[in-house]
């Protein structure tokens, strides 16, 4: 098995490459291939062009990149031999990209070949222990990333690496604020939720509140600063949703998940915590607890992107139907920006 990765950074380093080990008696080759030299990570052999990887005989290449440059390399993905591109959140970063984005997957062979990944996709049999009979026993739904934070030493909130818990020393700016690059992750857990349970795909959604990292309000007008935490409302299926995003919650924030409030007064909890998901059902003072270990890109790509289970093979329509609710989603996210900050 030979993968590709275009885009070297973090999320290859910390997130893929030892969910990969850990899958694997024995690792898959790895080639990639970043604009930044000094991006080498441990267990990739570096191409020095984007057209040398390409030319490889790729069984999955996945799009790492920032989320401005996906469409890009995407572009040159799909007019190359490679049967199975896989990727990350968002798909596209811009509204005029969703648009050129759709044009290419109308094109003959391509939509089957591309899948928008989201993590929530290998997590959805546990909302089934949950003893949610169906989605007509939901009147509520709550979504919620809050990411942990440090301080800088002005005491100001910064944003730590997800998977390091170090510094992150990037400076985020729009459109990479939190209702476009973890408002994906959450939109799509709540929608791939109701859609397992038999609600419908339906969704509007507002902005309630945005702020910037310091905690600002996000004004018209204002196409660079990018936003810090959110709160959005609107209805998923004809429930009431709010969701709840942050990405510096301070050093008790990690939580990532959702809370299904029943029509018999029970809620049921899905939360990230730590190493593991906790599902919980919750019926006053009695609270039943299920652990799941594992990280969650290692149940990804087992159950759903690599070898004889993976969703190219097993369902090859539910890739293109799955990238089709995905870039729902982010145009979603991506119109309420523009209502946000003005049109632009």
């Amino acid at each position: 098995m030979l993968l590709g990765f275009v885009g070297l950074g973090a999320v290859v380093e910390t997130a893929y490459l030892p969910a990969i080990r850990n899958l694997f008696d024995e690792s898959p080759r790895c080639s990639g291939f970043d604009v930044q030299p000094v991006k080498q990570p441990e267990g990739v052999t570096r191409c020095a062009s984007l057209a040398e990887l390409l030319s490889q005989p790729l069984d999955t290449l996945f799009i790492t990149t920032a989320s401005l440059n996906h469409l890009e390399v995407l572009e040159q993905a799909i007019a190359s031999p490679v049967s199975r591109i896989v990727v990350e959140k968002p798909i596209v970063a811009t509204l005029p990209q969703i648009e050129k984005l759709k044009s290419l997957l109308e094109l003959p062979g391509v939509a089957s070949r591309v899948l928008a990944l989201d993590h929530w996709m290998a997590r959805l049999e546990t909302v089934k222990q949950a003893l949610v009979s169906t989605f007509s026993d939901v009147v509520r739904i709550e979504g919620f990333l809050q990411e942990p934070s440090g301080y800088n030493p002005a005491g100001e909130p910064i944003a730590l690496n997800f998977a390091t818990g170090e510094p992150d020393t990037r400076t985020l700016h729009h459109p990479d604020g939190v209702i476009l690059d973890i408002g994906t992750h959450v939109l799509a857990m709540l929608r791939e939720t109701v859609r397992y349970l038999g609600g419908r795909d339906e969704m509007a959604l507002r902005v309630v509140t945005a702020k910037d990292r310091l905690g600002r309000d996000i004004i018209k007008g204002d196409l660079t600063t990018a936003e810090g935490e959110a709160h959005l409302q609107g209805h998923i299926s004809g429930v009431p949703v709010d969701i709840w995003l942050n990405k510096y919650a301070g050093p008790a924030g990690g939580q990532k998940g959702l809370r299904l409030y029943l029509r018999d007064g029970r809620i049921i909890s899905h939360d990230r915590r730590g190493a593991e998901d906790v599902l919980e059902r919750i019926d006053g003072d009695d609270i039943q607890h299920w652990h799941i270990p594992g990280t969650i890109y290692e149940h990804c790509l087992a159950e759903h992107i690599l070898g004889e289970y993976s969703l190219f093979e097993r369902d090859p329509q539910e890739v293109s139907r799955t990238t089709q609710r995905r870039l729902e989603e982010v145009e979603l996210l991506l119109t309420l920006q523009q209502q946000l900050r003005g049109p632009h």
